[in-house]
């Protein structure tokens, strides 16, 4: 099966649905399928390439009147006479320029949206039109829509999508980094220079959704028997900022490490250095992080975003609503016997997430959008 997929970003760019989409066509590429990830183009590399055995055609982001049109996006679509079509993205020009011409094209369409960012955080009118009117009327016409969560399959039935269009396909993470989990020597901790006796670890930097402040507060509740590590980048505007947290956490008095954009190995050490991954989100699609911390066998902390109840019903951590219940949920992992159970309880079950089980799951969706698309044609497959 020769499948393109369209992602608005992909490696070397780093994120989340840039892990997923690489996972995803490179899991497809083992299990001898041909794929062509049609994305924007990353500094210093090439329009075309091969990329662990897939195919990457990147395309250039023409700005016009802050807009980012690509160039030859739909000719280059047309040009490729594949088996199906898979759309990672929503509000993003991968999926903006393709949306209004997809009946244009015969073939097969499977869409992943990863959640509703802008609809969580900033619901403005052109926001509420464009995904319950717009996007799923669009989305009528795919054959297939993978929803990565619970919560994302019920918006949009609630928006009008039938159900029994939507596939449930949550993310995976890649198993083989992880395993087996190996602790890091003693100084790789002490090099992050906290005095408090625990450490609670949050990888993914700043942002207006991530809301590292709230970790800072739930923290300063247990009176300086945890500190705070952060990875990844500053890209938020006051309050939400590396500098207006780090002020927080001098004036409340809570160990506070920012180690900005750090080598994925680097990453894998600290999750397994620290005692705890907190998550203090307000919005996450899925929250790829705590099954980081599954495969990592270290417990989480999370507000409920994402997949977090799903997971925490596996023994491998605690969702919360507020931050006073953040503070509880601290105070019960400072039993370092409570730690390594749950830890063991969540690395046992992550095995249900593992790309594998997400190439697995696309492989069966992209079956039965074929077998839909045949019906509707007539033909047969």
């Amino acid at each position: 099966m020769w499948v393109v997929l369209a992602s608005h970003r992909y490696p070397p760019a780093t994120g989340g649905s840039e892990r997923i989409a690489e996972l995803i066509a490179t899991g497809l590429v083992r299990r001898g399928h041909r794929v062509t990830v049609v994305t924007a183009r990353e500094p210093a590399t090439p329009d075309r390439e091969e990329r662990d055995g897939v195919e990457v055609i990147r395309l250039a982001l023409r700005p016009v009147g802050g807009v980012r049109f690509p160039i030859r996006y739909l000719r280059t679509l047309r040009s490729l006479p594949a088996d199906l079509f898979h759309l990672s993205g929503n509000r993003i020009w991968c999926a903006d320029f393709y949306l209004p011409f997809q009946r244009l094209f015969e073939w097969p369409q499977v869409v992943t949206g990863h959640g509703f960012y802008q609809y969580a955080i900033h619901p403005g009118r052109w926001d509420r039109w464009y995904f319950e009117r717009y996007y799923v009327g669009r989305l009528k016409g795919v054959d297939a829509y993978a929803a990565i969560s619970e919560l994302e399959r019920g918006q949009l039935i609630r928006w009008g999508l039938p159900a029994d269009r939507i596939e449930r396909v949550p993310n995976g993470i890649a198993l083989a980094e992880f395993d087996p989990p190996v602790d890091p020597p003693a100084e790789f901790r002490e090099a992050w220079g906290l005095r408090s006796p625990l450490v609670a670890l949050y990888v993914g930097g700043f942002f207006e959704n991530k809301r590292v402040d709230r970790l800072v507060r739930a923290l300063a509740a247990r009176d300086g028997r945890w500190g705070l590590v952060v990875y990844g980048p500053d890209r938020a505007a006051p309050p939400f900022d590396a500098g207006s947290v780090g002020r927080l956490a001098a004036e409340l008095r809570v160990p506070f490490r920012w180690m900005g954009v750090r080598p994925r190995p680097e990453v894998r050490a600290a999750l397994r250095a620290a005692d705890l991954v907190a998550l203090g989100s307000s919005y996450e699609g899925f929250g790829l992080l705590l099954l980081e911390a599954m495969a990592s066998a270290r417990p989480f902390v999370s507000f409920d975003v994402g997949v977090a109840r799903e997971l925490a019903e596996t023994g491998a951590g605690r969702v919360v609503g507020t931050v006073s219940e953040f503070g509880g949920a601290l105070a019960e992992y400072e039993d370092a016997e409570r730690r390594a159970a749950s830890g063991a309880m969540g690395r046992a079950a992550v095995s249900r997430w593992s790309d594998q089980a997400m190439v697995d799951r696309y492989l069966a969706v992209y079956g039965r959008a074929m077998a839909r698309r045949a019906e509707r044609s007539g033909r047969s497959i």
